[in-house]
């Protein structure tokens, strides 16, 4: 018994040792230091910048699931012509049938492999209600661009097309070939990008690294800290549609039985939302992400993030369990997003669907996360199908050059900021690019705060002018040195 004691006693002093050890470094943690932004970009140049991107957003180039090219989409080509005439004079120049487009630059050795620019020239639908102008008036006001289209992504359609510009203009010459790359029906999972890539694949081309939306250059985006983040997606989640179909007899609703299939699966659900039973992990990429802006945060939060190498498996199961973006970023994630069940008030239904929209995490891919949910199901009677889905994206090494050539760009053109990989919770065109790319990189070079982030696909939607400036420096620094 007394070596029992003696046992707890060295356990508790070992605890409490690893406990002030991680005290210390949360207190003598070295915080960034800032530099000031070595780009001054003057008012006039900014303003011209934004009524550019104005003209862009002046066409309300709504996706279209038909695929067809709408008279919206041709004026805004047709408006670019004007903006970029010597993109159009000196780039080649290709319309896919939906209104997708590829510029090509070519470079001084084409044997190098080439950089490709993405953007979307599709946007979400913007009903007027609330609204403080029309959202395709194009307006701009107290410094910036109010629309929808303005942050996702005709930012980044008109920066590289206007970095293009600028640098023709200039009489440079880039390296490598440079590949501007633009869907048209990005919002409705449409074929633009995938057309784009099959394109390009019978070409042989493999570029050294694609450059599509996700990550930005974000102010909070963890809790207390408030230096800007680039974060560079370096994966993206994958998804599943799945079926959970509970079947029955029917019958009238006057003489219910038990286990009707909405109660079954409504027992369904509710045993995963009592019990998630998928996998969690943290993976290196979220790691460096949490330990990078740890110096930045207030004290709590910056002894459980500064020292993850004590804290790492506490801060993976609590995480999940507080914050949905933590459950999000660690693990597979399941929502509920449509019912079917009987048409009539008084009818029980002989079959009830629940789709259930998972977004897989590369620790646990498609057919694992569907035999999972499948076992559960199977003690309340429910059928698993899977509708539709894609695994998620490989990842992206942080040590290759084309990652290393963006991270030399950030630094230049914005030195006030860290740098982070990052994992892209939603779907991009980029997805498509990693079947000819190693480097498929999500990361608009934009300036942006958590409510700026929720305009996108909402209400005022906007972008500030000094941020669509900046966005044009580091594309036409990126193109520049690009090798």
């Amino acid at each position: 018994m007394e070596y029992l004691w003696y046992a707890l006693a060295l356990i508790a002093i070992v605890l409490l040792t690893l406990l002030l050890i991680a005290v210390i470094r949360a207190i003598i943690i070295v915080r960034p230091s800032v530099q000031k932004k070595p780009i001054e970009i003057d008012l006039k140049t900014q303003r011209a910048y934004g009524e550019g991107l104005a003209k862009l957003v002046q066409f309300p180039t709504i996706a279209s699931p038909d695929g067809s090219i709408s008279k919206e989409l041709a004026g805004m080509h047709q408006s670019m012509k004007t903006l970029f005439p010597n993109v159009f004079q000196t780039m080649e120049i290709k319309v896919f049938e939906n209104g997708s487009l590829l510029a090509k630059w070519a470079g001084i050795r084409p044997e190098l492999e080439p950089l490709v620019l993405m953007a979307h020239q599709d946007v979400v639908p913007a009903p007027t209600e609330g609204w403080n102008h029309d959202p395709f008036a194009g307006v701009i006001e107290n410094g910036e661009v109010i629309g929808r289209g303005t942050f996702d992504t005709k930012c980044t359609l008109y920066a590289f097309y206007q970095a293009c510009e600028e640098l023709i203009l200039s009489g440079f010459k880039p390296q490598t070939d440079i590949y501007l790359a633009s869907s048209s029906d990005e919002e409705v999972f449409g074929k633009g990008a995938e057309m784009t890539v099959e394109y390009l694949k019978k070409l042989g081309i493999r570029p050294k690294l694609v450059l599509d939306e996700g990550g930005a250059i974000v102010s909070g985006s963890l809790p207390t800290s408030t230096t800007p983040i680039a974060l560079i997606g370096v994966l993206e989640k994958g998804f599943v549609n799945l079926k959970a179909i509970a079947k029955s007899k029917g019958g009238h609703s006057s003489t219910p039985p038990k286990n009707t299939p909405i109660a079954r699966l409504s027992a369904f659900i509710n045993d995963i939302e009592k019990h998630f039973p998928l996998k969690t992990k943290m993976i290196k990429e979220v790691e460096y992400l949490f330990s990078t802006a740890a110096p930045t945060m207030k004290f709590p939060y910056r002894l459980l993030f500064g020292n993850l190498w004590l804290f790492k498996g506490l801060m993976t199961k609590l995480l999940p369990k507080i914050n949905p973006y933590g459950r999000a970023l660690l693990s597979t994630t399941i929502a509920y997003t449509m019912m079917k069940g009987s048409d009539a008030a008084n009818v029980i239904p002989n079959e009830a669907v629940i789709l259930l929209n998972c977004r897989t995490h590369p620790i646990q891919d498609i057919t694992s996360t569907t035999e999972v949910l499948r076992k559960i199901a199977q003690k309340y009677d429910v059928q698993i199908e899977i509708e539709s889905g894609h695994e998620a994206s490989p990842i992206v090494s942080t040590q290759s050059d084309a990652y290393q050539q963006v991270i030399a760009s950030i630094k230049t053109i914005f030195p006030d900021v860290l740098i982070s990989p990052y994992v892209i919770l939603g779907g991009t065109d980029a997805r498509h690019y990693t079947a000819i790319s190693d480097a498929a990189l999500r990361f608009s070079p934009i300036r942006a705060t958590n409510q700026d982030l929720k305009k996108m696909h909402g209400i005022n939607e906007s972008l500030k002018l000094e941020a669509l400036a900046e966005a044009v420096v580091f594309y036409k620094h990126l193109i520049s040195q690009f090798h």
